[in-house]
């Protein structure tokens, strides 16, 4: 089957419809299955959309394919090491160190802060400055990330791929880079194995060396991109592995009363299953027919802007989230709906994905973009054309990481 042709160079839409759909699993997960109750039809829908938490495994795919081909396109070329790293810092450090200067330098001076959660916050802020909430959220159990500043977690996991990641690209060929992304992902393997064999399952959720499984994966597809045949040539596994990883999710699920994150099994085995799933995923997206209906779906409109501004609103959502819920505003609702729990929290899921989607955009073009602007100085040459990676070019504009 042909390969869909990009439209836009150095830009994907299928890419930007996975960041939508990744974003939007993320969202539900926090604003809605967190706030229902667990017994009823809110129970059942709790369960189903609690799966949210797997879409930073869709991002550590993306982020992997994204980087490592970036990295391989632009490998020999006259600095093409200080240019990766300050294009990767023009494109995440405005926003995260600008959230950062919010939480813990501006409200200090706008609000007499006596909650004990903001004093913990303030106390623990060096881990956020230096990128290693993920290291401390191990260390805490996740109770010393408190107004729902957690999700940074993720993004700390990544800055750490991107320091280390591009030193291996640097020292090995292609084919070689699918050897050790093998290697490290059984490691990784073995890493959890051993937390959870020491009861401590959650700790390999948020730790580096247990969340490689998508980032390598990526990365290995990035490589098979640029091989004779592209990633056309997978299509026909990729149905198949997205198959049997449905199937397997949904049988755990089914076997384990859900699929959480800090279940033994699902720490142990279950990653690398949504690594697969993903990582499938993403070769049907670039490697079909612009008329199937993946396709059309990841190029539609909603799907696109989400995945356009996911950085944005994926930074913001979770913090606004918690404020609702600290003011009451979900109790409220259920009271002037007459005790409707249910449309409640799904009135103000709605009202907070519009006022996120707001603040991201507002964040976007008028505070990020000047930064991304500032790309040209960096920029590097492809060495590879677009037309032999599943005819899709690998650079995108919109953000290639985000977090649970």
């Amino acid at each position: 089957m042909r390969p869909h042709d990009s439209q836009v160079p150095g830009h994907v839409p299928a890419l930007d419809g996975l960041r939508g759909i990744a974003i939007a699993i993320v969202f539900l997960g926090h604003a809605v299955a967190l706030q229902l109750t667990p017994a009823g039809v809110e129970g059942g829908l709790r369960e189903v959309l609690r799966f949210g938490w797997s879409g930073v495994d869709l991002f550590f795919v993306l982020s992997g394919f994204l980087i490592t081909g970036i990295l391989l396109d632009s490998k020999g070329q006259p600095r093409w090491w200080p240019n990766f790293f300050m294009r990767r810092a023009l494109r995440i450090f405005p926003l995260y160190y600008g959230a950062l200067f919010l939480i813990f330098i501006v409200l200090p001076r706008l609000v007499r802060w006596h909650d004990p959660d903001y004093a913990l916050l303030q106390a623990n802020q060096a881990w956020y400055w230096g990128y290693a909430v993920n290291v401390l959220n191990a260390l805490t159990n996740g109770h010393g990330t408190p107004l729902n500043t957690a999700h940074f977690w993720s993004l700390a996991i990544e800055e750490q791929y991107y320091l280390l990641w591009p030193l291996v690209v640097w020292l090995c060929r292609p084919r070689t880079l699918l050897r050790v992304a093998l290697i490290a992902s059984v490691i990784g393997v073995a890493f959890r194995l051993w937390l959870v064999a020491n009861g401590r399952p959650e700790m390999a959720y948020g730790l580096t060396p247990g969340r490689l499984d998508g980032l390598l994966l990526g990365g290995a597809l990035a490589v098979l991109a640029r091989e004779a045949g592209g990633l056309a040539q997978w299509r026909p596994l990729a149905l198949r592995v997205v198959t049997i990883a449905l199937i397997a999710v949904a049988g755990t699920a089914a076997l384990r009363g859900g699929f959480e994150y800090h279940d033994p099994v699902v720490a142990a085995a279950g990653y690398p299953v949504l690594a697969l799933l993903y990582g499938g995923l993403l070769v049907l997206a670039l490697s079909g027919s612009p008329t199937d209906v993946l396709s059309r779906t990841l190029r539609s409109p909603a799907l696109r802007t989400a995945g356009k501004y996911s950085y944005g609103l994926y930074v913001i959502h979770y913090p606004l989230v918690g404020a609702l819920e600290r003011i009451g505003l979900y109790e409220r609702v259920t009271s002037w709906l007459g005790g409707a729990h249910l449309a409640a929290v799904l009135l103000v899921a709605g009202l907070s994905a519009a006022a996120t989607l707001a603040l991201a955009w507002m964040s976007y073009h008028f505070y990020e973009k000047p930064f991304l602007d500032l790309k040209r100085f960096f920029e590097t040459r492809r060495a590879t054309p677009a037309s032999s990676l599943a005819r899709e070019p690998l650079e995108s504009t919109g953000a290639d990481h985000m977090a649970r």
